[in-house]
């Protein structure tokens, strides 16, 4: 069977400057990939295009051995990513918001699903307040809300811990391993090595433009990892 990911040659160029040469790896279905690199290294670059948010200036993405691109909506579909940009609707409240993304994922039962998460995500008491009035870790919950209601088979996250609390945190990272365990697949880009080495089968480090290192997270500690980036 193909990957369920599979990237030959990527390449991203701005003007007359490479920030990623040459990208190659693939990502199997059930995987949970920890990608990590100095500031930077285009470790969102990467991220940005793998969600085809961004086109590469060379090279092929294949999704279950198809073209990417002529296969883009059915991976849409299944996918499901957290950036650096919320990609909420700050005049909406949360439960609009939520009511858009599900009414556009064909959701069953939106209503019921979308109060179910609320409570998850602990914004009921806020459902009704616009979005822009949000603190970021209030809208990063939301977004995380965002990918529970569209059931996505694979997860792009860039950073997706930060501005998290205590508590959101433990909750998120549960969330995470029973997607995990029910054969979803992680693509993650963090700072927070500890809680990423929780869930990572496999570590790529990405250094000088390309992916140097492509390891197996078992019995890979917190000092590997930075003494492998700091080469």
């Amino acid at each position: 069977m193909s990957p369920l990911l599979n990237l030959q040659q990527v390449g991203k160029r701005f003007g007359y400057r490479y920030i990623l040469k040459d990208i190659s790896f693939s990502l199997e279905s059930g995987e949970s990939v920890m990608l990590i690199g100095n500031n930077g290294a285009g470790k969102s670059t990467l991220l940005r295009i793998i969600s085809s948010l961004m086109k590469p200036t060379h090279g092929t993405i294949y999704f279950n051995g198809t073209s990417q691109k002529d296969n883009l909506q059915e991976w849409l579909r299944i996918m499901g990513s957290i950036t650096h940009e919320s990609r909420l609707y700050g005049d909406l409240n949360s439960i609009d918001n939520l009511r858009l993304f599900g009414t556009l994922y064909g959701i069953v039962e939106l209503k019921q699903r979308i109060k179910e998460i609320l409570t998850q995500i602990d914004l009921s008491h806020v459902a009704q307040l616009p979005v822009r009035n949000f603190s970021s870790g209030m809208t990063k919950r939301l977004m995380i809300g965002r990918l529970m209601l569209c059931q996505p088979e694979i997860l792009i996250l860039d950073e997706p811990y930060t501005g998290l609390d205590l508590h959101s945190l433990r909750w998120f990272q549960n969330y995470l391993h029973d997607f995990q365990q029910q054969g979803g697949t992680i693509l993650m880009v963090t700072h927070q090595l500890e809680l990423g080495l929780e869930l990572a089968t496999r570590v790529l480090i990405l250094q000088r433009q390309s992916i140097e290192h492509d390891l197996s997270a078992t019995g890979l500690s917190l000092d590997q990892c930075s003494t492998l980036l700091e080469n």
